[in-house]
């Protein structure tokens, strides 16, 4: 519930928003995409390319994914990858909310 009502917030406040995540079949991103089916929010899918980048796949698809500048960025409790992304987010400018 945690995850959706804050995507219910944020839309709240961007009612045009569209969510950016990397795809993942569990955890939060996986939330998120049901989240985006369920109140018909456009979502763009930014999937690590494990094959071409290795270990730093999901490194390299933040860097695609806070390239296309978003208002904002979401981070839910996770591992170093969604650290990597909030960190990077903030020396791009972007605000960081932590739930």
């Amino acid at each position: 519930h945690a995850i959706w009502d804050a995507l219910d917030r944020v839309k709240a406040k961007h009612p045009e928003m569209v969510l950016l995540h990397g795809g993942s079949p569990k955890g939060a991103e996986h939330i998120a995409a049901l989240w985006c089916r369920e109140r018909e929010v456009a979502q763009v899918v930014f999937v690590p390319d494990w094959s071409k980048h290795r270990n730093a796949a999901p490194f390299k698809r933040n860097d695609q994914l806070l390239a296309a500048l978003p208002v904002g960025v979401l981070v839910f409790p996770g591992n170093g990858v969604s650290a990597n992304l909030a960190d990077k987010a903030k020396k791009l400018g972007i605000p960081v909310m932590r739930f």
